[in-house]
Order: C-alpha cells, then structure tokens, then sequence
C-alpha cells in the first residue's frame, strides 16, 4: 500500500478553503469575472507541475464561492442565454464588504504562510544537517 503524503503545516494556514478565499476575493477586486470552474482550471493548471500538487477540489470551490455569498462579500447573477440554449452559469462580483475584508485580511493570511512556510524550511535543515 503506498504511503499518503501529508503536508505538515497548521490546517488554518494551509487550508484550500481559505487560499480559494483570498484568490477570488482578489481576483474579483482586480475587475475579473469569477466562475467556479474557472477557479478549478486555474488551480490545477497552477500546480500540475508541482511534486506535491495542491488538491484541488471543484465541490470545495463552490462551497467558498457559497459562503462568500452568504457572509455577503460576493453577489451572483446567471449569465447564458436562454433564447439560445445555451448553458448558464453563475458569475460572481466583490461587493464593498467583499473589498473590505480582503483588504483588512490579506497581509495578515500572507504573513501566516510565510511563517509557516519558514517552520517548514527550518524543519528541513534540521533533518539535513547535523
């Protein structure tokens, strides 16, 4: 049986949840146009080439896509054109609240990946160095 990789870093820093958060709240302040499965393929198009890839998650995204809405820092509408037939989906937008927290919250979540981030690397040179 093959062993799981497992990052050893605290799960509130490195969190899908939380990185997906931060990643459409700044895309969307920037003016671009946000859908789930844009998410998804920026992910995994992000971190295909990585050892250890990310694990991306579609039903992850639309779970903070869906939380972001209810604590109000996004809105949606459904685009498509049904005269057409083709295909909805739905769009998200920041709203002020949405600007408001990712602009108070960032440097901070930041801030925690760097720290974690420097335990990592001293958890390396510990092992490799005698």
């Amino acid at each position: 049986m093959e062993k799981r990789n497992r990052l050893v870093a605290p799960r509130n820093v490195v969190n899908s949840k939380m990185l997906y958060t931060f990643y459409i709240l700044k895309e969307l302040s920037k003016g671009n146009t946000i859908f789930g499965n844009k998410v998804l393929e920026e992910f995994k198009k992000r971190f295909s080439s990585t050892s250890l890839p990310f694990p991306v998650s579609s039903s992850t995204i639309y779970e903070t896509l869906y939380d972001l809405e209810l604590k109000g820092y996004v809105k949606s509408s459904w685009s498509g054109d049904e005269f057409l037939n083709k295909r909805s989906k739905k769009i998200y937008s920041i709203t002020d609240s949405g600007i408001e927290y990712y602009k108070n919250h960032i440097a901070d979540y930041i801030d925690n990946l760097n720290k974690t981030k420097a335990t990592l690397d001293l958890m390396i040179e510990i092992l490799k160095n005698n």
